[in-house]
């Protein structure tokens, strides 16, 4: 599988978030995030203040989010280089939409940038898309918001965690237990495949996840799948010496990182085997 490659020193696991063309990553220790092109360039860096690390970032519209250790939810324009603090309290994880809109919570409420949507949502990661949010509870169920009306759907049975909302309103959630579960709009509920960072293409119109294994402390390898709900999954990398995570898809291409060798990937959906 061809693939342009972008050396960053990410070293190990790293928050990825990609947009149209660029993708944002942090930097070894969340010293920095670093926004590259699809065709290896490198763009912008937010640098931390001494002491200060990234974590948690999203990107969309040239514009940066992310999470600081010190001054709260910052926003950096990568155009002009401009940072402000969007929340300077205590907040989780931002979600970047497709209809540019930045979502967070705070103090058990859901917030569109700096508006209280609802009252009620105590998670910290939290995912919005189409008027429909999922987050999970204390006790790992997932949630499923209607924010028009406040319904809610509780979702048991498996112990949820991390769930992304797609642009029309459906829901990918990974397990605790490695199930991937994908939930339309109609109620239902199937699994897809067996993994971990599981993220939707509109344009494939399935989902790409991260299959990994471990020694107990340290990953030992990593590949890529694809599945479309209810078909047979797709190996698509086998990799000894390459380890293969997180995953993000934008337009017509396949971003992901090698959390072995700390370097930035992508590949146009074309060149994938599938």
């Amino acid at each position: 599988m061809g693939a342009s490659l972008i050396i960053i020193a990410i070293a190990g696991y790293a928050f990825l978030s990609v947009s149209g063309e660029y993708a944002a990553v942090t930097g070894e220790g969340g010293a920095s995030v670093d926004v590259v092109s699809s065709h290896g360039e490198f763009v912008f860096s937010l640098e931390a203040q001494p002491g200060e690390r990234f974590s948690y970032v999203t990107f969309g519209d040239l514009r940066l989010f992310c999470i600081s250790s010190s001054r709260g939810l910052l926003e950096t324009d990568i155009l002009t280089g401009e940072t402000s603090v969007v929340c300077s309290g205590r907040t989780g994880a931002p979600w970047f939409d497709s209809e540019g809109n930045l979502w967070y919570t705070r103090n058990g409420s859901l917030y569109r940038w700096n508006e209280e949507v609802s009252g009620s949502v105590p998670a910290f990661h939290v995912s919005v898309e189409n008027g429909i949010a999922a987050y999970t509870d204390r006790n790992d169920r997932l949630r499923i918001l209607t924010l028009e009306n406040g319904r809610e759907r509780v979702v048991q049975g498996y112990r949820f965690y991390a769930p992304r909302v797609t642009p029309s309103g459906e829901v990918i959630a990974p397990t605790l237990t490695g199930e991937i579960v994908y939930l339309p709009s109609d109620g239902s509920m199937m699994v897809v495949g067996n993994g971990e960072q599981p993220c939707w293409s509109s344009e494939m119109q399935g989902l790409f996840y991260s299959v990994s294994t471990d020694d107990g402390h340290e990953l030992t390898g990593a590949d890529l799948w694809f599945a479309v709900p209810g078909e047979t999954p797709v190996r698509l990398t086998s990799t000894p010496d390459v380890y293969e995570t997180n995953p993000e898809c934008s337009g017509t291409s396949l971003w992901y990182t090698d959390y072995a060798a700390g370097t930035v990937h992508c590949v146009p959906f074309d060149e994938l085997p599938l």
